[in-house]
């Protein structure tokens, strides 16, 4: 079966190749022609493929209907377009607002457009008076009271002269705008190139603290002249800063425009005369109505002694310096270094008002508290510095015929101010002198410390120029942004009443945390709690007899609170007793030196204020007030500035066994130096120095209380409000405090371990209590 089976199988086979020869031809002819079926059969394959093309590219070509189509609906969508143009909004208009009939904001339109950029010279004859100018690509922003780079150079008058050239334009700028919002990031379009000038504000337009001190009313009443009273500040015998008799022009000078009102108009409602000794402008009649557009823009707060609820970002006239006691308490911590600040310069305006109104009854009859508060504020943020020399043109305009040929610094030293008078003429040295200036447009300018444009008194044509940055051109939409100046987080919300928000700028934390500096108290010569001569190197003793016992006395008390930086006895196993004795060994003495080293820093605010470097210092300016800033680059520079304070520590932590067993003489010999500071010694003293300084941070900090908390650190929503910029000053404060005592913490521990001082005697650091003060209160019969 098998055998079967292998014939049956055998023969298919067989049947099968038989088969596929005959379909091929069989042998060699069989393969020529298979070769031409194969060549035949990729010829009309590439024929079909031929045809499938031709077949679609004749279904894309459009036909004669659909070209007369599309072009009908181009044409159709370009109508529309113009159609609806006159009812877009210009790109512009978003950054200039809504108007409509809102007279207030309709006036600071006219005021930012015309002021200063359509001034035309009033005496040709004079070098200081010069064009008004303001960039073509400038454009007023009311809303936000300043100016902004237009996003074009549309004018809304070609409306007038051509409908549809009008109407092109303002679809081209929809185009561009819209381009430049999606498709350009890091490159942006150029509309003012860097170095350009922006804005040039001529003298005429500028009113110095100089134009204040010649006011004829004020140096009758305040400046002694003709045997008038010299005005000085009461507790302390100090002359006032020139800025407050600009606060006094300032307030003249509309209060004269009110009075002229009155006489053209006869109206019953002026309160006082215009030829009153108070509004009597003669002086300035050439001039007062030129200035009146900026004197009426000029922001008027109103000073309230209620608490109020909180403020908003678009608050733009909120002020610290205007806020009711309570409210300040319940933003600031007693005692801290902004609350400070914002204190003091409370404390002198209050006290400039007080002396104006005590040496001149027409003063204190025509201005109230309120009123020279609000002035006095203008003037501090507002005003720019002025350097000018002796031959300066726009120092001697306007100059009466009188002084014409008397020299600047002899007219400045007549003047006795706090920063003019005697002051001058014992420390100028210098060719320049530094002036101050109500700057109209330019003091509407935003600031920040990276700024777009940069501004220069220019001596030449006494004009403020303002040109675009060397290292930034301006585009389209930017705001103006100058610099005030280089200061703190929280100088900067005292003075000017606003924060940066980027850490584009350095906080400051103060560590008197056992006195109060009463000299330098953050402000300069512009006010002190004690005589200048009490405190700086410049000023001589003056005044009466019973004011200098008054200093003394305050000194006095002052050198009682010093005393409890002196309780630690920190180095000592015990606490060092000062006996009442006239002889006392080398530790009483040291302590006693201490004590009067103590008295000559104790009021130097630098020796007690460390700071912390700005974190962002690459940030960039926000575009408006209410926009929150973008951040730059972290440096991560966490480095307190705290060498003086590590020098006030040092001197509070000597024990007669350092600087090689001298230390009594070394202090001694310091008290012969105007600059004295207590360099580095051994690890021991620095040991206890650091540790000195984490001591002060926490007594600092605890003055914090529930601010440090979770809850009390949590920022506000609402960024630009009033809440929000006292939390960012107050947690900058707490965060330089924090930085410090845990860098010295880590410091102090890693000096004990490296130099194994763990048993050492001269560690001896008192954390858990001090001694008590009645050992150390002979010290201060021994300095009287």
């Amino acid at each position: 079966f098998s055998n079967a089976c292998f014939v049956v199988a055998a023969t298919m086979a067989k049947k099968q190749q038989s088969t596929r020869r005959e379909r091929n031809g069989g042998g060699a002819a069989s393969t020529s022609s298979s070769i031409e079926r194969a060549r035949q059969a990729a010829t009309k394959r590439r024929g079909r493929a031929k045809n499938n093309n031709n077949d679609a590219a004749s279904s894309i070509k459009p036909s004669t209907t659909q070209l007369l189509f599309a072009l009908i609906a181009v044409l159709a969508f370009a109508s529309l377009l113009l159609l609806i143009a006159p009812f877009l909004p210009l790109p512009t208009s978003n950054l200039v607002g809504s108007i409509n009939d809102d007279e207030e904001l309709l006036k600071t339109r006219e005021f930012l457009s015309n002021f200063v950029c359509n001034y035309k010279p009033k005496l040709t004859t004079s070098d200081v008076d010069v064009d008004g100018y303001c960039h073509t690509k400038l454009v007023a922003a009311p809303k936000e009271r300043t100016q902004r780079v237009a996003h074009d150079d549309y004018n809304p008058a070609f409306q007038l002269s051509s409908k549809v050239y009008s109407r092109v334009v303002i679809l081209q700028q929809w185009f561009q705008f819209i381009s430049n919002k999606l498709f350009i990031t890091t490159n942006k379009s150029v509309a003012i190139p860097a170095g350009e000038l922006v804005m040039r504000l001529p003298r005429p337009l500028q009113i110095w603290d100089l134009d204040a001190l010649r006011d004829e009313f004020i140096q009758t009443e305040f400046l002694g002249v003709s045997d008038g009273p010299l005005v000085t500040h009461r507790e302390t015998g100090n002359p006032l800063d020139s800025g407050a008799f600009l606060a006094v022009h300032l307030i003249r000078l509309i209060h004269g425009l009110r009075g002229g009102e009155c006489n053209d108009s006869e109206s019953q409602e002026c309160t006082q005369p215009s030829s009153s000794e108070w509004t009597n402008m003669r002086q300035y009649e050439q001039r007062i109505h030129l200035l009146e557009p900026y004197l009426d823009v000029l922001p008027a707060r109103h000073h309230d002694t209620t608490a109020k609820s909180g403020s908003t970002a678009e608050d733009a006239h909120d002020h610290p310096l205007i806020w009711p006691k309570s409210t300040l308490e319940s933003l600031f911590p007693k005692y801290t270094h902004t609350y400070d600040l914002i204190v003091h310069y409370r404390r002198m305006i209050q006290s400039e008002y007080d002396a104006l109104g005590q040496a001149s009854k027409v003063f204190a009859q025509n201005v109230d508290f309120s009123e020279y508060l609000n002035m006095r504020v203008n003037v501090l943020s507002r005003a720019f510095g002025v350097s000018a020399t002796e031959n300066d043109s726009g120092a001697k305009w306007p100059k009466s015929e009188e002084a014409a040929n008397e020299s600047l610094l002899d007219e400045m030293i007549s003047y006795e101010t706090s920063n003019f008078g005697t002051y001058l003429d014992k420390s100028h040295q210098s060719s320049s002198f530094k002036l101050r200036s109500m700057s109209p447009l330019l003091d509407m300018y935003n600031s920040h410390p990276n700024p777009n444009v940069m501004w220069r008194y220019n001596e030449k044509t006494s004009s403020y120029d303002i040109r675009a940055s060397n290292k930034n051109s301006l585009s389209p939409g930017d705001a103006i942004m100058v610099s005030y100046g280089k200061y703190t987080e929280g100088h900067l919300f005292a003075k000017f009443g606003y924060v940066n928000g980027d850490g584009s700028s350095p906080t400051e934390a103060n560590l008197a945390v056992f006195h109060r500096p009463l000299g330098d108290v953050g402000l300069g010569r512009q006010y002190s709690l004690l005589p200048f001569h009490a405190w700086d190197s410049v000023s001589s003793p003056k005044g009466e007899a019973t004011q200098l016992d008054k200093t003394k006395q305050v000194v006095g008390m002052q050198s009682k609170e010093l005393l409890r930086y002196l309780i630690f006895d920190d180095g000592y196993k015990e606490c060092v007793k000062v006996s009442d004795n006239e002889e006392y060994n080398q530790h009483e003495e040291l302590k006693l030196l201490k004590l009067q080293h103590l008295i000559r820093i104790a009021n130097d605010l630098d020796a007690w204020v460390v700071r912390l470097p700005e974190k962002f210092p690459d940030a960039k300016p926000p575009q408006s007030l209410s926009e929150r800033p973008e951040l730059g680059t972290d440096t991560s520079k966490v480095g307190v500035n705290a060498k003086k304070m590590l020098s006030t520590c040092r001197l509070l932590s000597l024990t007669v066994d350092d600087i090689g067993r001298e230390a009594v003489d070394y202090l001694r010999e310091g008290l012969s130096s105007d600059k004295f500071e207590v360099e580095k010694d051994g690890p021991t003293l620095e040991y206890r120095t650091m540790m000195c300084v984490a001591r002060m941070c926490g007594v600092a900090m605890s003055r914090y209380g529930e601010y440090l908390t979770p809850k009390g650190r949590q920022e506000p929503k609402e960024f630009g409000s009033r809440e929000w910029n006292a939390w960012y000053v107050r947690d900058g404060e707490m965060r330089v405090l924090g930085i410090l005592r845990q860098t010295l913490l880590n410091e102090a521990n890693k000096l004990k371990r490296q130099h194994n001082l763990q048993n050492d005697a001269a560690m001896t650091m008192r954390e858990n209590g001090a001694c008590p003060i009645e050992l150390s209160l002979p010290l201060l019969r021994k300095i009287s």
